[in-house]
């Protein structure tokens, strides 16, 4: 069975589906060039697909290629244009050559490059062994609302990306609360003593919440249709579970500014028309609401 393999042969057989769903055809060579494969695997590994996925692939002997099958039904991926665009990401921050990533007939394409200021190696490294090794930093961390640039105690404990930028979740003995640091703006100099035992729970972490949104009412019938299956809505609606910590950079991702309010409550106003559905909900999530 597909699913029994070891974990070098499932991926030998994810990059046939692959190019099976994407490319329409695969060659028995570019299963051998991507993984340095004997011929007689690759023959091995083919068979061993159409057995497993008969209706998702046959043999054309006029382009001396395996294609496509007309009942293709993608068995060990997801078959989301997801997959194929990660490929093309992976590309485009130079993480991947043209000869590593999956797309053979690689298409014209261009990405965004947001240009930051880079996270220090030697920062990450102690954020990495202070998860690890549960231990406290000495930290400085240049923020542009208070504009403190002091040291300070930090004891991290994950990671987190807001869709730009990363950020460590941390305990700030300063504000005796737990904060997200930009990576990109913290120094670390080394270790040092935890300042006290008695450190609360991060619930915000820790909670799991589902932010519930709609397409904006006082759109037409038809745009409001469309949308929803663009964000492929289940009665009209997106249940999104999350960390309750997670919750501001969701709404900012989805178009959102939680820090635009009118009458101490978000403004429910997506620059994608959206509505959040449960409001209430979100401004206790926030803190704004008891």
């Amino acid at each position: 069975m597909l699913g029994e393999q070891k974990a070098n042969v499932r991926k030998r057989q994810q990059f046939i589906e692959f190019q099976l769903a994407w490319e329409g055809k695969l060659q028995r060579k570019q299963l051998q060039d991507q993984f340095e494969i004997s011929p007689q695997q690759s023959t091995v590994d083919l068979g061993e697909y159409s057995e497993a996925c008969p209706s998702n692939i046959a043999y054309d002997p006029r382009q001396r290629a395996y294609v496509r099958g007309t009942a293709f039904a993608p068995q060990l991926t997801d078959g989301d244009v997801s997959e194929y665009l990660a490929q093309l990401e992976m590309l485009s921050k130079g993480y991947r050559e043209e000869s590593e990533i999956w797309p053979v007939n690689i298409p014209e394409f261009d990405t965004v490059a947001v240009h930051s200021r880079p996270i220090a190696p030697e920062t990450f490294k102690l954020v990495l062994a202070a998860i690890r090794q549960r231990q406290c930093l000495k930290a400085r961390y240049v923020s542009l609302s208070s504009g403190s640039e002091g040291f300070r105690a930090i004891l991290p404990h994950a990671l987190a990306s807001d869709g730009h930028r990363w950020h460590v979740r941390a305990f700030d003995f300063d504000k005796r609360r737990y904060s997200d640091f930009v990576l990109s703006r913290l120094e670390a100099n080394g270790f040092t003593d935890t300042p006290g035992d008695d450190l609360p729970r991060d619930v915000d972490w820790t909670s799991t919440i589902q932010l519930i949104l709609t397409t904006d009412p006082a759109m037409p019938e038809p745009r409001r249709e469309r949308l929803e299956s663009e964000y492929r809505m289940r009665k009209g609606a997106l249940k999104i579970k999350i960390r309750q910590a997670m919750l501001f950079y969701y709404l900012r991702f989805y178009g959102f500014n939680p820090h635009d309010l009118e009458d101490g409550i978000m403004r429910n106003v997506s620059s994608f028309h959206l509505k959040v559905a449960n409001m209430e909900e979100v401004e206790k999530w926030l803190g704004r609401r008891n």
